[in-house]
């Protein structure tokens, strides 16, 4: 939260389409480097871009999966050509539909855009006289080379995971970029070797975090730490991307992490740390995008081009205290886990079966969870609770939260045309008593706020840094590995190490058998599940239920698929008509 290491510009341009264009234009020539601030502008200048990417990726990564959803609310908004309902059930055949250029589509061009960034500060560094800028050590000039090269592998990484059959650009010079080979897509296997060499080299060449406390100097820029969670997350889904199985160097290299090899990371000691407003002081966050309300917040904004910021329900403002932010228009409801023919508080509930989605009763099952509790600030810098849960929104006033259409807000885990019936689970428009996304009103879908909105006036509104990489992600991935393994009781220990600070009282029968003394056998249910109670909302879910093959089963609003295409995403129409060299993704249609 503090360092702002990123250069903010006023506004980052929309994606472009042009590959090969020079990003920096005229500005970024030898004339423009003239002294240290000059190099350390245009090398983390692609770190900002990837931060605004956010709002691009993790739609891609949640809507797509079991855990969220995006009604429609009554008449006032979010039908979009029916487009939210496309995400959720896994329909984006049309490649040059609303959909897949305006979202699936735009991740493409917005990473590769990115890439340009990297490849042009790179070239423009290396071509520089390092005797011009005598307050750059040469190990300085080293660690500016791979802090790109990490970012650009960063890229490749997300690109390789969303799209698998990807094209790979090194150099800024149009020349070289213009060769037919450079406008064609390589093979996964040459994407996979260049990812997990470069990001291999990086590791010797970034530097170590020092001390026992949180980032601070470190945060916004990659770390040793940093790219070997990254080579964490390509060895863990290899055998889901490639088809061969990396977990022994997935394993490996968890440990080499967890060890201290790369600097003294600890988990922190309540859950909400990696996530608060001085989380650069966590000592868990490997790797965050700095923010702050006066500078860049790009995950907590309050417009289209934000996450958290729309993740808060409609009109809660003045029970947060931000009145001052503006009014809110959610876009992230919690699919439900209640079916509509019963309402649950007459205790004749019809819970949802299905084994996927159905966020809060994973949450319920285990009593006691600090993080599933009523979201509220306790003080101008201090939080309980990670859900807006059913009932009424009431602020200090006594005043409750109303609807943009009159009623009283009355959140419900359910979907549907409740409005003025919802406290007591009456549906009160018959013609949307079906659950569906198109049938949702403002009390549809209960709320997980990850990060905290404290009131406006405390001066820790919007000030967290974005968490990209923590340390308990590590400890998953090892306790994955081990489970893979048949080492279920080493993998449960590593869990409990993480899950008994979200419960009051850690007890044997919310503790898995391993340690702590855990009666609670760990199951590959299990497993999936207690992936997303902890990282629900971090952008990750559709990687974990396709790594556990999981991705095409049914869930609420959604029927099983029978085959497996849909795992990664279509280029869109205008992305294959700008470059003739390039593919469609097996099971999409293409230019004709």
């Amino acid at each position: 939260m503090k360092k702002i290491l990123i250069i903010s510009l006023s506004l980052i341009a929309a994606a472009c389409t042009n590959l090969d264009e020079n990003v920096y234009s005229s500005l970024m020539s030898e004339n423009y480097y003239n002294k240290k601030s000059d190099v350390v502008k245009a090398v983390f200048r692609p770190f900002e871009h990837y931060f605004e990417s956010v709002q691009r990726y993790i739609p891609m990564q949640e809507l797509s999966a079991d855990v969220f959803m995006t009604p429609q609310m009554d008449s006032y908004g979010w039908w979009d050509g029916g487009k939210w309902d496309q995400w959720h059930k896994h329909d984006w055949q049309d490649v040059a539909g609303d959909l897949v250029e305006s979202n699936i589509g735009a991740f493409w061009k917005n990473a590769y855009q990115g890439i340009a960034q990297c490849n042009l500060a790179l070239d423009d560094i290396n071509k520089l006289n390092h005797s011009k800028f005598p307050d750059i050590t040469e190990e300085e000039w080293s660690s500016f080379e791979a802090q790109l090269r990490c970012m650009r592998a960063y890229a490749y990484l997300k690109l390789f995971d969303l799209y698998r059959n990807c094209q790979l650009i090194t150099s800024s010079s149009t020349t070289e970029n213009e060769k037919e080979e450079r406008k064609k897509q390589v093979e996964p296997e040459v994407m996979y070797d260049f990812i997990e060499s470069e990001l291999t080299d990086c590791l010797e060449k970034l530097p170590n975090k020092i001390g026992n406390g949180g980032p601070d100097i470190y945060q916004g820029e990659f770390t040793k730490a940093a790219a070997a969670s990254l080579l964490v997350r390509l060895y863990l889904n290899t055998e889901a991307w490639m088809g061969y199985e990396a977990y022994d160097k997935c394993l490996e290299m968890c440990n080499r992490i967890l060890d201290g090899e790369f600097g003294n990371y600890k988990l922190a000691d309540t859950w909400y740390a990696p996530f608060d407003w001085d989380n650069d002081q966590c000592t868990e966050v490997i790797f965050a995008f700095p923010a702050s309300f006066g500078t860049t917040s790009w995950h907590m904004q309050n417009n289209a081009r934000t996450i958290y910021g729309r993740g808060l329900p409609f009109n809660s403002m003045s029970y947060l205290e931000i009145a001052e932010g503006g009014a809110r228009n959610p876009r992230w409801h919690l699919s439900p886990s209640f079916d509509n023919r019963k309402p649950r508080r007459c205790f004749t509930a019809a819970p949802y079966n299905y084994t996927l989605g159905c966020p809060t009763q994973k949450f319920e099952k285990y009593s006691g969870d600090l993080r599933y509790k009523q979201y509220k600030n306790t003080s101008a810098s201090t939080r309980e609770g990670m859900f807006f849960l059913e009932g009424y929104i009431i602020d200090k006033n006594g005043d409750k939260a109303k609807a943009q259409a009159g009623y009283d807000l009355y959140l419900l885990d359910q979907c549907g045309g409740f409005m003025t019936g919802a406290p007591t689970g009456t549906i009160t428009d018959q013609s949307r008593a079906e659950s569906t996304l198109f049938n949702g009103d403002m009390n549809s879908g209960l709320y997980c706020v990850k990060y905290p909105f404290y009131p406006y006036a405390g001066g820790y509104y919007m000030e967290p840094d974005y968490t990209d990489i923590r340390l308990t992600e590590i400890v998953y991935s090892k306790a994955e590995c081990l489970y893979r393994d048949g080492d279920v009781e080493g993998a449960g220990a590593l869990l409990n190490s993480v899950r008994k600070r979200n419960f009051e009282r850690f007890t044997s029968n919310i503790a898995y058998v391993g340690s702590d003394g855990g009666s609670v056998k760990l199951t590959d249910q299990e497993f999936i599940d207690e992936w997303m109670r902890e990282f629900i909302f971090e952008g990750r879910r559709r990687d974990d239920l396709i790594r556990w093959n999981r991705f095409e089963e049914a869930w609420w609003e959604k029927p099983a698929e029978e085959d497996t295409h849909n795992r990664i995403y279509p280029l869109s129409l205008s992305t294959l008509e700008l470059n003739p060299y390039l593919k469609q993704n097996p099971g999409y249609p293409g230019k004709n």
